[in-house]
């Protein structure tokens, strides 16, 4: 098998066990920790990763373990409107209690890195996470988008170990439950996205000729699904080869029945998966992100129903660069800018 990428296919194994049941009390609002432990529990800390309590309000008084925030702000990244929002709700919650005392307000940032600090009302708490969020709600080892898109979870496969990291999933690979046509399965991914980037091979049903590939499934069928959060020839063959391993191709040259999910369009990857046969759909990098956002958001007023969530899916502003009265090069990019640029290298 080739695998320059370094990943590790880890196939399902032959039976699975029930997952057991357990019926959680419902809490109206949560402290600070106990948002914490279950944001962990869904976005476990990677190597290497920001700083998972991004900022902490720095008064002697705040402890995580009695703070109950009234309000949840969740953004990709920190826009205007995040900050105007973050105001908004500590100026809700501070009405009748002492001018003294910051109102404790709870936010999460896929990234991070611009966040202005001075803007952050006393008193909030943010957390964050890039490595995590892309590995477990965009296109990757996602299994809440596994179920939604039909797929059987308990039979996928992951791709492990990833750019140094040899706990970090990159995707999965696994059977739909049924298989499914190619319009009816790129509606019911519209329905999830919204949008796409690219869209290659699931535009109709051509090719559905009645000739069988596999377990009697017809050749314009799709039965299978890898979520993959990159896309290069090498995660295309060893998408083949998990495929094969798992008996949803006839072989690793032809995977007429398999999609291939994930964010930006990269030529090579694109051209290695149209010559296996492969199905793509691009969804757009800021797209998937904001999945993860509004899925998020969706589980924490499931959770905490008096928790006042509220998800920000504003685009970004664009960059300004300043220009200096000398004849040096623009200053903004050059300075600033590119301290953040160099963190998110040095993460990725």
């Amino acid at each position: 098998m080739q695998h320059s990428s370094g990943l590790i296919p880890v196939l399902p194994a032959s039976t699975t066990a029930a997952a057991a049941t357990t019926t959680q009390p419902i809490v109206l609002r949560p402290t600070m920790a106990v948002i914490h432990v279950f944001l962990q529990s869904l976005l476990p800390v990677r190597q290497g990763d920001v700083a998972f309590d991004y900022h902490t309000p720095r008064q002697r008084f705040f402890n995580p373990a009695t703070a109950t925030p009234a309000h949840a702000v969740l953004s990709i990244t920190p826009t205007p409107g995040f900050y105007d929002a973050l105001t908004r709700a500590a100026a809700a919650d501070s009405s009748g209690s002492r001018p003294t005392t910051p109102t404790p307000c709870w936010a999460f940032l896929h990234r991070p890195w611009a966040l202005d600090r001075r803007r952050v009302p006393r008193g909030t708490t943010v957390a964050a996470s890039h490595k995590a969020f892309d590995e477990a709600l965009t296109v990757g080892n996602n299994t809440a988008l596994a179920a939604g898109l039909g797929m059987d979870v308990p039979r996928t496969g992951i791709l492990q170990g990833y750019k140094g990291d040899p706990d970090r999933t990159i995707g999965i690979v696994g059977p739909l439950r049924t298989a499914s046509g190619r319009a009816a399965l790129k509606a019911r991914l519209e329905t999830e996205f919204g949008s796409f980037e690219g869209v290659f091979g699931l535009d109709d049903d051509e090719g559905e000729r009645g000739e069988s590939l596999v377990d009697g499934e017809k050749d314009g069928e799709i039965r299978c699904v890898a979520i993959m959060n990159a896309f290069h020839p090498e995660e295309v063959y060893t998408v083949a080869e998990m495929a094969l391993a798992m008996g949803l191709v006839p072989d690793v040259v032809d995977c007429r029945g398999v999609l291939y999910l994930t964010g930006a369009v990269r030529g090579p990857g694109l051209e290695a998966a149209l010559e296996k046969g492969m199905a793509v759909v691009c969804v757009g990098h800021r797209t998937c992100e904001e999945w993860g956002i509004r899925h998020l958001a969706r589980l924490f007023r499931e959770r905490w129903p008096g928790l006042q969530v509220q998800e920000l899916l504003e685009a970004e502003e664009p960059r300004v660069v300043k220009q200096s009265n000398s004849k040096s090069k623009p200053i903004g990019v050059s300075a600033s800018s590119n301290l953040v640029e160099n963190e998110i290298r040095s993460i990725k």
